[in-house]
């Protein structure tokens, strides 16, 4: 067998590295560009499977091209996969795999403790001790969050271990999912609709994949429903959450803080070293420079299990179906 890699990162190489050892059979090509038609087209015939990693666009030249070398399957080493042309990749007859469970600790972890630096005021504590200010006063006296309600979006893996970590605290903890999860019932309380969920909540969590429904589903409209203390997390997809409106809420208090960790837009940034005089998009840099934004450029996933098991299943689910094997992070095209 043999594959090829792109998007590969320095913080990958132990894990790919350990990988192969494991099978030495496979014979695989590593390469730290992301996947175009121009480095699509340097690609010669003879592979079998294409793992990569990819925030920005795959053109569809690139994906024709996959088909030209012999590609059989596409693998991502995320649990996201909107970013990915699926239609075409059914029509061309490349089987497609995604990992939706790597670690659900790992995004969980930094979604609450993004909470947290919010909800214990650092932010306002920092600033002051910058500027000597060690006086004790009412802008940096916390509730504690077992007072608070917070509001679960999304119940699956990662949105019930987030629940479950604030649940451990005293808080209580609502949620909202079209496809409740029985596991969850026992953490949180479900409500019927986004709008009550958001109307009760001091802490809102994002755990949702993107869909066409729920594109910019925090507008405009529902932060206005939105308490005046409300701290929005977001470790999921940029695009549940309009930006523009979003800074508006905070500029108009009609929210407390936001901790973001996707942005909509944030293709051309992740996983580059970039000058902030060289970035053109507006609401980015207004994102950026937000003293009530806490941002992060998409690394709650983040942490040593999580690269190990992204990397390992991608890799292996793709040898595994040209093996003929039933594999259940398959995702069936149709």
């Amino acid at each position: 067998m043999k594959f090829i890699l792109f998007n590969a990162r320095e913080d990958e190489a132990g894990v790919i590295a350990s990988y192969q050892e494991k099978h030495p059979e496979i014979e695989l090509d590593i390469y730290y560009e992301d996947l175009t038609e121009e480095t699509m087209s340097h690609i010669k015939k003879g592979y079998d499977g294409i793992i990569v990693a990819q925030v920005i666009e795959i053109p569809e030249a690139a994906y024709r091209l996959m088909k030209e070398v012999g590609i059989k399957v596409f693998a991502t080493r995320s649990a996201g996969f909107d970013m990915y042309n699926l239609k075409l990749l059914k029509e061309l007859g490349i089987r497609f795999v995604r990992v939706p469970v790597y670690s659900p600790f790992a995004i969980s972890e930094f979604a609450f403790a993004s909470a947290m630096y919010f909800s214990r005021d650092i932010d306002i504590i920092q600033h002051n001790v910058r500027a000597g200010d060690f006086i004790l006063k009412d802008a940096i006296t916390s509730t504690e969050i077992r007072d608070k309600t917070v509001g679960i979006i999304g119940t699956g893996h990662i949105g019930r271990q987030t629940a479950q970590l604030f649940k451990n605290t005293g808080a209580n903890v609502i949620g909202y999912d079209l496809y409740p999860n029985k596991g969850a019932e026992d953490i949180l309380t479900y409500v019927a609709s986004v709008e009550e969920l958001v109307e009760q909540s001091d802490i809102i969590s994002l755990h949702t994949p993107a869909t066409e429904e729920n594109y910019h589903l925090f507008n405009k409209a529902l932060f206005e429903r939105a308490k005046n203390n409300l701290i929005l997390v977001n470790t999921a997809r940029g695009s549940l959450v309009d930006t523009e409106a979003l800074l508006d809420a905070l500029d108009s208090h009609q929210i407390r803080a936001a901790a973001i960790d996707t942005y909509e837009f944030e293709g051309p940034y992740i996983n580059k070293k970039v000058a902030l005089e060289d970035i053109t998009d507006e609401v980015f840099l207004r994102l950026l420079k937000h003293d009530r934004v806490f941002y992060s450029p998409h690394v709650a996933f983040h942490t040593n299990t999580a690269l190990e098991n992204l990397v390992h299943i991608a890799i292996d689910g793709v040898r595994r179906i040209l093996l003929g094997e039933e594999v259940e992070e398959e995702l069936i095209l149709d």
